[in-house]
């Protein structure tokens, strides 16, 4: 939802962006023109078969397709619209007549899926989605109107992206109002036909997003405010944003950059455009051209290593490429979610130094399941994230600021399930399972060992009688370990206690993980020291290099060694959105219900929290407008004859969005 941009879960980061930097003026871009003279062009897309390369004109109505060179018409010229509609999307403003109209009114954003289908946008007011099959000929000859099942308000759908999974993803605003008034929306259509509500909210103009190339990251942003938020699409969490990354500039179009980091197509002034490339966790900017007048779209074309950029008032299609070359490697995309993992307890991938722990457990899985079975077993994190709390990690110690030890620590690893828990069943009681080792400069090797094994009971003690409750094989394994955490407004602290118990050394850790900041602290009592402990800065992040276009290295990328999962989210939730509504295919007003006396909604095949979600969002609106329009007429005064305000009136109030009605056949 739009309020999803008052940010919890990286304030420090927001703060960071109120403070961007423009950044060098020196040309990051190569920059050649791929057609003159276009009509207006909005849209671009990249063929992801052919390579070929395709512009929308808005002005003409046309889709053109680049041909050794030459621009040609991309549609059939007897290209018609299938009768194929539901039943709902048919109304009052949308007869069955426009959605079969053979005439393309402001094409603006286009794509091209897996399969070959293009799809475009209608820059207009309850404009359509179309979905086009080509011919033998390769001319896109059949289109099918999609409709969104989402609120009955005139929406422009001002970009779209298929990606490659199937996944069709929209955004856009209503045009009713000024400006200042729109509501916005973005969604996304799953292969199956069923839509998502990604983000909503009044006062916002949503025009641009841009997906990373796993499918896992969508950047958003808002036109006017030039607001960003990034969700990741899966699990549909929220990772972080920037309130005021436009700065006064307004917000066209987006992209990522090789890196990862975000490309902004900015509107400067009136015939006056740049792409600027920003870094999340900073908020700092740097300009990589100025040779525009408009933006309109910029395509990705991550196989070549290229943009696709249109100048609609240039009428110029552009290809910019990055000075020097670089491949696309996304490594910043990949930070900011494991970045926000570590704060959440949610990892979807285990570090590396945990491979091998992985591959001994399905080994040991296979060797207890009957030679004859046909079950295959195969053990990753998230069979058991989500399932009991793990923390593990890899910590290596740099440098030793505090005392001295003649064999200095190097290396500490860690793997605790259950951590400073008892688990009971009906037959056993267990103490959280602890794996630890600590590896000195000598070869040294310290790791958890057994002082105890035999049966371990558990005794219910009433008054004077004592009954057995289970007793179980058991032990005492060393060393013996303690476990905290807490969560930061910029992360999560992790306090780990080692307690050797007389046998080894006390081990003492305290880590921080959040999206701009990790470290380490080590503490080891010793006794081979006169203070009796030795302080170590240490680190678990560990670099990788990524090979340029020419091989050489272009970047660094770091890899957590820390793993939190299975708490239910280290956040406590602050990740949570009223976002990423799930709609169905019918839209809300065929699936809730308002009115009634009691409050309670009718639900057919809703998420059963859309009411109450729909209704917040319509208070949250009337109230921003109450607040933000009184500040330009804080005096009554009757309305002229004609309803308009008079001098010194308070304005009126905003327009609700349209309100679910009461369920209709389909």
């Amino acid at each position: 939802m739009r309020n999803g941009f008052r940010f919890r879960l990286f304030p420090a980061l927001c703060a960071a962006t109120l403070a961007w930097a423009a950044g060098a003026r020196g040309q990051a871009m190569s920059i050649r023109s791929l057609a003159e003279g276009l009509q207006e062009p909005t849209g671009a897309a990249v063929h992801p078969a052919t390579g070929d390369v395709y512009v929308s004109e808005k002005a003409s109505g046309r889709i053109l397709v680049l041909k050794n060179g030459k621009p040609e018409s991309a549609l059939a010229p007897d290209w018609t619209v299938s009768e194929v509609l539901p039943r709902w999307a048919i109304s009052q403003q949308m007869p069955m007549e426009r959605w079969m109209e053979a005439t393309l009114h402001k094409p603006g954003a286009i794509s091209i899926s897996t399969n070959g289908k293009l799809y475009v946008a209608e820059q207009i007011p309850n404009g359509r989605i179309l979905e086009f099959s080509a011919n033998e000929q390769g001319q896109f000859a059949v289109a099918k109107c999609v409709p969104v099942p989402w609120l009955d308000q005139e929406f422009q759908w001002r970009d779209l992206f298929v990606d490659p999974g199937g996944r069709l993803y929209v955004v856009g605003a209503d045009e009713v109002g000024s400006d200042f008034m729109k509501f916005g929306s973005a969604l996304m259509r799953e292969p199956d036909g069923n839509w998502w509500v990604i983000d909503f909210g009044p006062f916002a103009n949503f025009g641009a997003f841009a997906i990373s190339e796993r499918q896992d990251v969508m950047l958003l942003g808002d036109r006017n405010k030039g607001a960003l938020a990034w969700w990741e699409v899966d699990r549909h969490m929220m990772l972080g944003g920037a309130p005021e990354a436009a700065g006064r500039s307004e917000l066209s179009s987006l992209a990522l950059y090789p890196d990862g980091t975000f490309i902004l197509g900015l509107q400067d002034a009136p015939g006056k455009a740049s792409l600027k490339r920003m870094e999340p966790f900073t908020g700092q900017q740097k300009t990589l051209t100025e040779e525009l007048k408009s933006v309109g779209a910029i395509a990705m074309d991550r196989k070549n290593s290229r943009y696709l950029v249109t100048d609609p008032a240039a009428g110029r299609l552009l290809e910019c490429t990055p000075n020097p070359a670089m491949k696309f490697n996304e490594t910043v995309m990949r930070q900011i979610v494991r970045s926000a993992e570590g704060m959440m307890g949610m990892p979807s991938e285990a570090p590396a130094f945990l491979n091998n722990f992985f591959d001994r457990l399905q080994d040991a899985a296979k060797e207890i399941l009957p030679e004859d079975s046909t079950h295959s077993v195969e053990f990753n994190l998230s069979d058991i994230a989500g399932k009991m709390p793990i923390v593990a990690g890899r910590v290596r110690a740099a440098v030793e600021v505090e005392g001295a030890e003649a064999d200095p620590i190097q290396e500490v690893e860690f793997f605790l399930l259950f951590p400073s828990k008892v688990v009971l069943t009906e037959t056993a009681v267990s103490p959280s399972l602890s794996f630890f080792s600590a590896k000195r400069k000598s070869g040294k090797i310290e790791q958890t060992k057994p002082i105890f094994e035999g049966d371990v009971g558990v005794y219910r003690l009433s008054g004077t009688n004592i009954s057995k409750v289970a007793s179980a094989p058991g032990g005492l394994h060393i060393p013996v370990v303690v476990c905290g955490m807490k969560q930061a407004d910029g992360g999560v602290y992790v306090n780990l206690s080692f307690l050797g118990a007389g046998v080894y050394g006390d081990y003492y850790l305290t880590l921080f993980q959040g999206p701009r900041e990790q470290k380490a602290k080590l503490v080891v009592k010793s006794t081979g020291t006169e203070s009796g402990s030795v302080t170590y800065d240490a680190s678990f992040m560990e670099d990788a290099t990524i090979e340029g276009m020419d091989g050489d290295t272009i970047t660094k990328e770091q890899f957590s060694n820390l793993l939190i999962s299975g708490f239910g989210g280290a956040g406590g939730g602050a990740n949570r959105s009223v976002g990423w509504l799930k709609l169905g295919q019918f839209p809300a007003s065929m699936t809730v219900a308002f009115g009634d006396s009691s409050g309670d909604a009718k639900l057919t095949d809703a998420q059963t929290g859309l009411k109450e979600i729909v209704e917040k969002k319509r208070v949250e609106m009337s109230l921003d407008s109450t607040t933000d329009i009184g500040e330009f007429s804080p005096n009554g005064a009757a309305p002229a004859a004609d309803g308009t305000p008079a001098a010194g009136a308070p304005a009126p109030e905003a327009p609700a969005p349209a309100a679910p009605a009461a369920p209709e056949e389909p």
